[in-house]
């Protein structure tokens, strides 16, 4: 694809504060927004006082809100860290950093009323550091991702070239709290001069809420949202949106093919990172192989994999890129990606590929996908996560030990049985964040009942509703509740299933002492060790409708009634 030659779109030259007052910069279905409106509100944050001499994180969900406070604080000079969430360890990481936390952060910090009335000045230098990412966390804890106003108005600049907007809205499907959200969902839109979403366009009906009412130019979405479109047209409306991109984590090829059939637009896939940004693009429905965005230059250098971007802190430098390629063609690059290069480990004293291992598991028939870790208290020794199609996951203790030898009986024709996984989970999907990633933080969790042998394996959670959830659990042998419960025969005691039910409804519907009694409260089969079950939670007028069932019927059914009760007088506990 040969980039276009048009003027290029601009961030220092803050094109969001030029144009008619009553110019739509930003809408919804049912709302629109003015640039007099959103020039007032940069406004207000830039003359809002600041405790000198810290940096300020913003967490802000609204699109509105959170880019009236990106702005405003970039024309107070301000340089902005943007978390990806504001879960407790998320907000204790900040605290450490000594950041002053706005927006949607528990207990933020509440902004004075702003001094003046200044307008700010019509332009912001392209050195000024303007927003902190943190990459995603695949192979470690999230580290810190600087980026100049500069970068990113060249990231813009480097979409626009070649894949011009069309007239219309950009709507996004991913946060912008994430580097690909930012750049080409609300960045692109304001450098542009295009209006950006009033919301996050999270589900399928209302993706098509929006094609039916508004002319959109493009798509901003993620593997998660493509993956989760209906099958048919049906309820689909005819406009399409001008493009649809991709990015943030591999997109499988049966989505790309729905996604452009249901919505007939061109699907462009994303490649990139956290640490240099956009990459290189690809027609997926087309094309496995990869071209190198036109300000990119790739090499590779034995097993290293070379690239160098004038987005990139030193552009002249040649920089090392996490992921293993094999070039086609140099000028400009083509080519195919095989892997991350920087998953080699020692366990035992011996070095093993963890993508490598994953690779080889992903062959095994069943396996759809694969990732390994190393689990640090057990001495580095790996553990795999496997998803797998639902008829082929174990579901009884000797199912799953004759599927974990098989496992390791695959995987002995290439490694050696010291670095063979030492601990399984099984899933029928990735637990993944916002963009598609499965971090190791989420990794992790799968493996904490080693932690707390109190806890059974939680893993997968699926969300048909607000007000249902269903997550599969997974009953450890050396589970501490099953020690005296009895001795010739162990099984769950129902105290546990409660206890485990009233703490997975807090967690996954955050509320704290919500339900006052129990009714109803059944345990119509045994829970074995090793079986794998499904808890339902299900919300009804402040109630709470809990079972546990497996392959062998029911385990757990009961009611826990709400603060506020509705009258039950045909009910016994």
């Amino acid at each position: 694809m040969t980039p276009s030659c048009h003027a290029a779109p601009s961030l220092t030259r803050c094109p969001w504060l030029s144009g008619a007052v009553n110019d739509i910069v930003a809408l919804s279905g049912q709302q629109v927004r003015t640039r007099g409106e959103l020039i007032q509100a940069i406004r207000s944050w830039a003359n809002t006082p600041l405790p000198a001499g810290r940096d300020v994180a913003l967490y802000d969900s609204d699109p509105w809100r959170f880019t009236a406070a990106l702005l405003g604080l970039w024309h107070a000079g301000h340089r902005v860290w943007l978390p990806g969430d504001n879960l407790p360890e998320t907000v204790n990481h900040l605290h450490q950093r000594d950041l002053i936390l706005l927006g949607e952060f528990p207990q933020a910090w509440v902004p004075p009323p702003p001094v003046s009335d200044m307008m700010p000045e019509p332009g912001l230098p392209p050195e000024q550091e303007a927003v902190v990412l943190f990459t995603s966390g695949s192979s470690g804890e999230p580290a810190p991702i600087f980026r100049t106003l500069g970068q990113l108005e060249a990231e813009v600049a480097a979409f626009e070239r070649h894949w011009p907007l069309a007239q219309g809205v950009v709507i996004s499907q991913v946060s912008h709290q994430h580097t690909w959200g930012l750049t080409a969902g609300l960045l692109r839109a304001l450098a542009t001069s295009h209006p950006f979403g009033l919301e996050i366009v999270t589900w399928p009906e209302t993706l098509a809420e929006w094609l039916m009412n508004v002319p959109v130019s493009a798509l901003i979405s993620s593997p998660p949202q493509l993956s989760r479109l209906p099958e048919s047209t049906t309820g689909m409306p005819d406009r399409a949106p001008g493009r649809i991109f991709s990015a943030a984590a591999p997109l499988p090829h049966d989505a790309a093919v729905q996604a452009e059939a249901l919505m007939g637009s061109e699907l462009i896939e994303i490649y990139g990172s956290s640490e240099s940004g956009a990459i290189a693009w690809r027609r997926p429905c087309q094309d496995t192989t990869w071209q190198a965005l036109d300000d990119v230059m790739l090499r590779c250098d034995g097993e290293r994999t070379l690239l160098r971007s004038r987005r990139l802190p030193e552009p002249e430098q040649w920089h090392e890129q996490a992921d293993h390629i094999q070039l086609l063609d140099e000028h400009p690059a083509r080519f195919t990606l095989h892997g991350r290069a920087d998953r080699i480990v020692k366990v035992a004293g011996k070095r093993v590929s963890l993508e490598g291992l994953a690779h080889h598991l992903k062959a095994f028939p069943g396996v759809l996908d694969a990732r390994c870790l190393t689990i640090d208290h057990s001495g580095g020794r790996v553990g795999a996560i496997v998803a797998m199609s639902s008829d082929c996951i174990a579901h009884d203790h000797d199912t799953r030990r004759a599927l974990i030898s098989d496992l390791r009986q695959h995987l002995a024709r290439a490694f050696e049985p010291v670095v063979l996984p030492r601990f399984w989970r099984f899933v029928q999907r990735f637990p993944v964040n916002a963009q598609g990633k499965l971090t190791r933080a989420m990794a992790r969790h799968l493996f904490d009942d080693l932690d707390d042998r109190r806890q059974p394996r939680w893993l997968d959670l699926e969300s048909s509703t607000p007000d249902q959830q269903r997550i599969t659990l997974e009953i450890p042998e050396r589970l501490a509740a099953l020690e005296g419960h009895f001795p010739e025969r162990p099984i769950v005691p129902g105290i546990a299933l409660i206890h485990w039910a009233r703490q997975q409804a807090e967690r996954l519907f955050g509320e704290q002492d919500q339900w006052r009694d129990m009714r109803r409260v059944r345990f119509p089969a045994p829970l074995l060790p090793g079986d794998r079950a499904v808890m339902t939670l299900s919300r009804q007028r402040g109630d709470l409708n809990i079972t546990v069932a497996s392959h062998r019927g029911q385990h757990l059914q009961m009611r826990l009634l709400g603060v506020d009760p509705m009258p039950d007088h045909g009910e016994s506990s």
